[in-house]
């Protein structure tokens, strides 16, 4: 991604391409994350094929200048014993630097949902300086994923790191925003992480949950339903396979309607197998039955 095709959106970014001193540069003063993940594995990176592109940076009131894109880069370079860096000067102020932070990072997918998320609301609602679609426009997005993005950021803590360490996907958490008590947010993700279950699974019970009164219980029971599905279709895939086997067998039977002893043997078995058939369908029936009186039927979940 070229520099000037990442800040096409504005005509105030000419600058200059100059080598920096390391020591004369500081970090962002707004920075995105906390966290300068995979440091190592970049500074590997960087060694073995070089800065493939500068940071960006721009003059502050000390004389020297600031990081406006590129803090991991920096740090990587630092990390190697660099004394000089390849750098994008630019003149800006800090609104704009904080948007070209923005735009770099999310073209470059190198911010988690959640770290988007708080990244947007300091540009929304800490700093005050621009509306959600305005963002939105900006990053060439839609104003609901900025939205979604932001509301990320208000779900519980221990939802939020989830997400963060990439163990729930955003879209599942995004499930969860319409739950308004955050300690029923909280109890659905456990179960959610535990059990593995997908956005779909988890819009069926977030819309099952808002009319039911008795939401904790549901929320239990749940589990118990998603496992009596898993049950359902191995039932399924033990009553497809004795099928097959039974049209394999009729094949080889009509090659020795002749031979009367095969036949009847071969006969026997077919038998066999349509009353194991009949067995499992009769035992699937009479656990889905008994699985409904165990926990309680919601129609919802099952269809």
């Amino acid at each position: 991604m070229r520099v000037t095709e990442l800040y096409k959106y504005s005509n105030q970014l000419n600058g200059s391409l100059e080598d920096l001193d390391i020591l004369d540069i500081t970090p962002a003063t707004h920075q995105l994350r906390d966290n300068l993940y995979n440091l190592e594995e970049l500074s590997k990176s960087i060694w073995k094929i070089g800065l493939l592109q500068p940071i960006v940076v721009r003059t502050n009131s000390s004389n020297n200048f600031e990081v406006v894109a590129g803090n991991r880069r920096l740090s990587a370079c630092k990390k190697l014993g660099w004394r000089k860096i390849a750098c994008h000067l630019v003149e800006l102020d800090d609104k704009q630097a904080f948007e070209a932070s923005i735009i770099e990072n999310v073209q470059r997918n190198t911010l988690n949902p959640v770290e988007e998320g708080l990244a947007f609301r300091k540009y929304i609602n800490e700093y005050g300086w621009g509306s959600v679609s305005e963002l939105a426009e900006k990053l060439s997005k839609s104003t609901s994923y900025v939205c979604k993005r932001v509301k990320l950021t208000e779900l519980p803590t221990d939802v939020v790191d989830l997400i963060s360490k990439s163990e729930i996907s955003a879209s599942t958490g995004e499930e969860l925003l319409p739950i308004v008590d955050k300690d029923t947010q909280s109890k659905l993700t456990e179960i959610i992480h535990e059990r593995q279950l997908s956005s779909r699974m988890v819009r069926k019970l977030v819309k099952t949950l808002g009319t039911n009164k008795s939401n904790e219980d549901l929320i239990y029971h749940f589990t118990d339903t998603n496992e009596n599905e898993k049950v359902h279709k191995i039932f399924d895939k033990m009553i497809i396979s004795l099928r097959l086997l039974i049209k394999r067998l009729a094949t080889i039977i009509e090659t020795v309607d002749d031979k009367w002893i095969f036949y009847d043997i071969l006969m026997q078995h077919k038998i066999i197998l349509h009353q194991q058939i009949d067995l499992l369908i009769k035992q699937k029936r009479k656990y889905k039955k008994y699985s409904r009186i165990l926990i309680g039927y919601q129609p919802s979940l099952y269809t």
